[in-house]
């Protein structure tokens, strides 16, 4: 029996020592997993954290991206100067490169389906590095689109008021970055209407819906009456059934998801400098955009010696490679200046012209195009009466321009007057571009323009060229609290002035025009009156239609502004 128990504390003893053993190894074990997971849970948050920032990362690279996109286009300083965001225990860094060449393809999804825009695929890597060598890196590809605003029918920056008296049957893609209000008796749209505002079916200026709006169907055969609007339909659930049932969905609002084109000018730019003169302190960004920067011949007409413009009156600055400018003799066949030159009904003043003979500068050029070489002229006037500025009113007429030999734009921050048929013969991609345009008939005479009269058209005109120039606004909504009888600026009937009776809807006269209408901006200088019918004009009967030859984008006229947009193709994790 001794024996037995001694065995038994001997097992007992054994027992104990094994089990622990065994807890040690389990609390060990125990240990040790903990310490693992706390090491993989830091892992799993730095890697995260690295993941995260490198992601906040192309954020910050694309809101640079849209930025730089607001001149129309991103250039390569754009993409050298990518910054990465600081983020505090982390190296971000940023870098674009482009991914082939840009090429124009046609729009096949979203709200400017069927425009071409010119494409640029860019691919931006950007890295995020913590303080212990975890790393997450991703690549964001986006596609820069710019879009030439001529391909356009019609353009406009703010609202787009359509009121027209004789019917207005128009051919062409109409949008606005604003509201849209449309209200006639004979209004037809042929192709798509876009706005990145509402839809208002009425005027803005007064209590007015008339019900002759139409817009045609995909089938461009089939058209349907305008009979709602944002108002009348405020969701876009209902907006978007009803333009699809009625118009296959041709006219679409920011309900449907058309958003604002950005307009081709660098930050804090307002759109009317882009027809202004040339500033010591613009940047880089901005001279890309100024037509005055962008002009092969550069003209400043001294008006205390308008009467002997070429004589001196003008200093003309040309671009280099060798390009001259005419001598007196050959100055005075091209450009006649005419102070007080006639009667401007609609400003009530007496224009103080530069004149400019588009066949004798045609003559001139081809004499020597190598020297002469003309694509973008830019006009500005300096020494105006300071005093007394209404005794001052600078504008350019451009005379005997049916035949233009080259493609030719005339840029002016003055009012410009077009007289007689323009680019008829031969066509020419052509813009004029100015503080605000007027047609003159071919019939027009200055010296029938001595006081306020209409004489009368007595026969057609037309003109081939885009146009983008200030408009006259209505300044308020009168259904909007605080405005009451807001004076009515003019709608786009009239962005195109006229001066002369041209006999209204059954006339017979009329004003053939192709080209594309682009107003960014208010009049600045012709803005001495609202739009008014008073007793100065008539206006002719209207034949207005897109140039379906500005979509190849080889016809576009020189200096065409452009609008832009960024949007992301491709985000993918590189491991």
């Amino acid at each position: 029996m001794r024996i037995t128990r001694l065995n038994q504390r001997g097992f007992a003893l054994e027992a104990t020592m094994i089990l622990l053993v065994l807890l040690a190894t389990l609390i060990g074990a125990a240990v040790a997993g903990i310490v693992m997971v706390q090491k993989t849970a830091g892992i799993d948050y730095r890697g995260s954290r690295t993941t995260y920032a490198s992601e906040a990362g192309a954020d910050h690279v694309m809101s640079q991206l849209e930025l730089a996109m607001s001149d129309g286009s991103i250039s390569d300083a754009d993409l050298a100067g990518l910054t990465a965001p600081s983020i505090p225990g982390m190296t971000i860094t940023a870098a674009g490169v482009r991914n082939g060449i840009a090429a124009p393809r046609t729009i096949t999804a979203g709200p400017y389906t069927g425009l071409i825009g010119l494409n640029q695929r860019i691919d931006v890597t950007v890295q995020a590095r913590d303080q212990t060598a975890n790393r997450s890196q991703v690549v964001v590809s986006v596609n820069a689109q710019t879009i030439p605003l001529f391909q356009f029918g019609v353009f406009y920056e703010g609202d787009l008021e359509i009121h027209n008296g004789p019917p207005l049957n128009f051919a062409g893609w109409v949008h606005t970055n604003g509201n849209l209000y449309l209200s006639s008796a004979n209004q037809t749209f042929k192709s798509m209407v876009t706005t990145a505002g509402s839809v208002y079916h009425q005027r803005k200026a007064y209590n007015e819906s008339l019900n002759g709006v139409a817009i045609f169907k995909a089938d461009t055969v089939t058209s349907t009456l305008l009979d709602f609007d944002s108002r009348s339909d405020p969701t876009p659930a209902a907006f978007s059934a009803k333009s699809a049932s009625h118009f296959d969905s041709r006219l679409q609002t920011a309900a449907m998801g058309v958003t604002a084109l950005r307009l081709p000018l660098p930050a804090g730019m307002p759109a009317i400098a882009m027809v202004q003169e040339q500033n010591g302190g613009d940047t880089p960004e901005v001279r890309l955009v100024k037509m005055a920067w962008k002009a092969d011949y550069h003209l400043v007409v001294d008006l205390n010696n308008l009467a002997t413009a070429c004589v001196s009156g003008m200093t003309v600055q040309a671009r280099p490679n060798s390009r001259v400018a005419p001598t007196a003799a050959e100055c005075a066949l091209i450009f006649q200046g005419q102070p007080n030159a006639f009667l401007e009904g609609r400003e009530d003043f007496r224009p103080d012209l530069l004149t400019i003979d588009v066949n004798a500068l045609n003559n001139w050029i081809v004499a020597d195009s190598i020297h002469r070489h003309i694509e973008i002229m830019y006009i500005t006037f300096v020494n105006g009466n300071v005093g007394t500025p209404t005794k001052d009113y600078p504008a350019v007429r451009l005379i005997n321009g049916s035949l233009l030999r080259e493609p030719f734009t005339l840029a002016t921050d003055a009012p410009l007057y077009i007289q007689g048929d323009y680019n008829t013969v031969g066509w020419k991609p052509s813009a004029l571009m100015g503080d605000a345009v007027t047609f003159l008939s071919n019939n027009w005479t200055d010296a029938a323009h001595a006081l306020l009269a209409q004489p009368v058209v007595t026969g057609p005109m037309t003109v081939y060229a885009a146009i983008a120039a200030g408009h006259s606004a209505t300044p308020c909504d009168w259904q909007v609290a605080g405005c009451s009888s807001p004076p009515y600026g003019g709608g786009l009937e009239n962005f195109p002035r006229f001066l002369e009776n041209w006999g209204g809807s059954s006339s017979g006269q009329y004003l053939h025009y192709r080209g594309s209408l682009v107003s960014l901006f208010e009049s600045a200088q012709a803005n001495k009156h609202l739009w008014s019918w008073r007793s100065y004009y008539n206006p002719p009967q209207r034949d207005w239609q897109f140039d379906l030859r500005f979509q190849d984008p080889n016809n576009l006229p020189p200096g065409t502004p452009n609008a832009g947009s960024v949007a992301q193709i491709a985000f993918r994790p590189v491991y």
